[in-house]
């Protein structure tokens, strides 16, 4: 299926969505929030990419691919010209950016940050204001903390039901209080063509969540101090291709300043995807490609990184990368339906995951072959909401590294019992969208085989109705 085709559905997806979340720092994160819609007007998608880089949180950029935030802006700029800013306003369910274009036509920008010193922007949502067809809006969320178990499951059946209705969302939904289940829920269809229900246990591509099992395999090896933050690629790696990247450290790496190429893109469009079956396969593509920067001149939303991180430890420890994992994290976490599954031979109850290819209004289509036939360290691993809430509370808890390195996977200080440091994860592409959201007393999981943005904002906007 053409690119184009393919990031033109996440772009009017985008365009029609509305994350409803409590914003976090508003008067830290205006400035953030202009920058972006200055960078959308001009029309330049390598202006605006460099405008995200800066802006966005990690997990937000990791939501979509460069190219489907270019069409994006391409998209934009055809249907509004440059935008002038009309007001700014903020509530509790965001920053608002009120503009209009071209013929007057308005357009609104809803921006939610972290909660960070940087404020950075954690979600943003696009509401046209006239005549491209009804937005797909979240009705109203009336959830809190302190409702009863039977009451919240009654207000959660009730705000997801019209988006199962509108065949918007299809996946499963779990909350947890202190790391105990008190709601579980799956919704909507997981084969479509089978009809085949959803279940409580059915598996799902989390997409770029799988980051986080590949830092934690580094927490490992540096806990057993095998590796250093310090330790380079050509340590480990002496034939690496790349002269320039050889220098990146383990820290750059992690932290996305490596310079390492994405693997998407249109080279990726032609890769004959059966061939993608191992971290390793992915290596060997990725690193021949010209690197995006020297290691350490910015810091970039980087798939590449973590497939050259996941080498490493393939290298380090003569061991798969993906055998690695599944020692060091997926079994001590009891992650019994986790794994780096190839497509050809998926595990039953397995979720086909499904994108409006053809654009916003076409038919579900099955979105399989754009993906890699297994996954690598920079995602694509399959796994359920409950094994995803095993791993939170078992890497929380100190039982798969150590407190110290525990708190530099969560990026948050040493605890003593469970960690709370808060955590954001989520991940997407054609037709996969999850997220993680832990920390203190609740979690929230999501795990949906549709397109983004929708799973990703219900579980946003839990989480932060809960934390009211």
């Amino acid at each position: 299926m053409p690119t184009a085709h393919i990031v033109r559905a996440f772009t009017f997806l985008l365009l029609l969505s509305i994350v409803a979340a409590v914003a976090h720092a508003v008067p830290a994160g205006e400035p953030r929030a202009k920058a972006i819609v200055e960078a959308l007007s001009t029309g330049d998608p390598a202006i605006y990419e460099k405008a995200a880089q800066q802006n966005f949180t990690p997990a937000m950029l990791a939501r979509r691919t460069p190219e489907a935030r270019a069409d994006m802006v391409k998209t934009v700029h055809e249907d509004f010209g440059t935008l002038e800013i009309d007001a700014i306003t903020a509530d509790a369910d965001g920053l608002h950016i009120a503009t209009h274009g071209k013929g007057g036509k308005k357009l609104r920008l809803t921006f939610v940050f972290d909660s960070t010193p940087e404020a950075r922007i954690q979600s943003m949502s696009i509401e046209m204001g006239g005549g491209d067809g009804p937005a797909v809006k979240l009705p109203p969320l009336n959830l809190t903390g302190s409702m009863s178990d039977a009451d919240r499951a009654t207000a959660l059946d009730a705000w997801i039901a019209p988006l199962v209705g509108r065949d918007a969302f299809a996946g499963v939904v779990l909350l947890a209080r202190d790391g105990k289940p008190v709601f579980l829920r799956a919704y909507g269809p997981a084969d479509r063509e089978k009809k085949i229900a959803a279940s409580e246990d059915t598996i799902y591509n989390i997409a770029s969540i799988g980051k986080k099992f590949t830092q934690t395999a580094i927490a490992k090896l540096l806990q057993d101090g095998k590796l250093k933050l310090t330790t380079t690629i050509v340590d480990v790696i002496p034939d690496y291709p790349n002269a320039v990247s050889r220098t990146a450290t383990i820290d750059q790496l992690v932290n996305m300043k490596g310079g390492i190429a994405d693997f998407f893109g249109p080279g990726f469009d032609k890769v004959d995807k059966t061939k993608l079956n191992s971290n390793h396969a992915y290596f060997e593509y990725v690193s021949k490609l010209p690197p995006l920067f020297a290691p350490g001149a910015q810091e970039q939303y980087c798939n590449g990184c973590y497939v050259v991180l996941g080498e490493i430890v393939e290298r380090l420890t003569h061991t798969r990368f993906e055998d690695f994992v599944q020692r060091t994290v997926f079994t001590p976490a009891g992650m019994a339906r986790t794994g780096y599954f190839n497509t050809a031979n998926l595990p039953a109850n397995t979720a086909i995951s499904y994108g409006h290819i053809r654009g916003p209004n076409a038919p579900y289509e099955n979105t399989r072959p754009l993906h890699g036939a297994t996954g690598s360290g920079a995602g694509g691993v399959y796994s359920t909401a409950k094994d995803l809430l095993a791993f939170d509370e078992t890497l929380r808890a100190g039982r798969l590294v150590d407190a110290k390195t525990t708190a530099w996977v969560l990026r948050g200080e040493p605890a003593t019992g469970r960690n709370q440091t808060p955590m954001g994860i989520g991940g997407g592409g054609p037709g996969t969208n999850a997220v993680l959201e832990s920390g203190g007393q609740w979690t929230v999981i999501v795990t949906a085989n549709v397109d983004p943005p929708v799973p990703e904002t219900v579980g946003v906007s839990i989480a932060r109705a809960l934390a009211r």
